[in-house]
């Protein structure tokens, strides 16, 4: 008899192709450890980018539900980031395999 794979995995394999992006898990991570929103440029900043993938990154963040954006309407204006509640779910895995790599000194080729 053949079995089918589980089509959940069609979406992890999604999830997994968004998170591998150039500085995209620096992004998460970084949010998650703060506890209040962050501005773009603190971000750019911590992680050590471009603000063109730093852009792109918060944009497929915010796409995917992952990343609220809000407008400050201050002056100068201001952008602030910050986890949604589904990303605040998914940041003990990512933690996890931070942890993983950390404690074991794992090297991949």
């Amino acid at each position: 008899m053949e079995e089918t794979c589980d089509p959940v995995f069609a979406r992890v394999d999604k999830l997994l192709a968004l998170l591998t992006k150039s500085k995209l898990l620096h992004i998460l991570y970084l949010l998650n450890s703060k506890s209040s929103s962050m501005r773009f440029s603190d971000i750019k900043k911590k992680v050590d980018s471009s603000s063109t993938t730093v852009t792109r990154r918060l944009k497929e963040l915010e796409d995917n539900g992952l990343v609220t954006r809000t407008i400050h309407t201050t002056m100068p204006v201001s952008v602030t980031y910050e986890l949604t509640e589904d990303a605040q779910f998914l940041a003990p895995t990512i933690q996890s395999m931070y942890d993983w790599i950390v404690d074991r000194d794992v090297q991949f080729l």
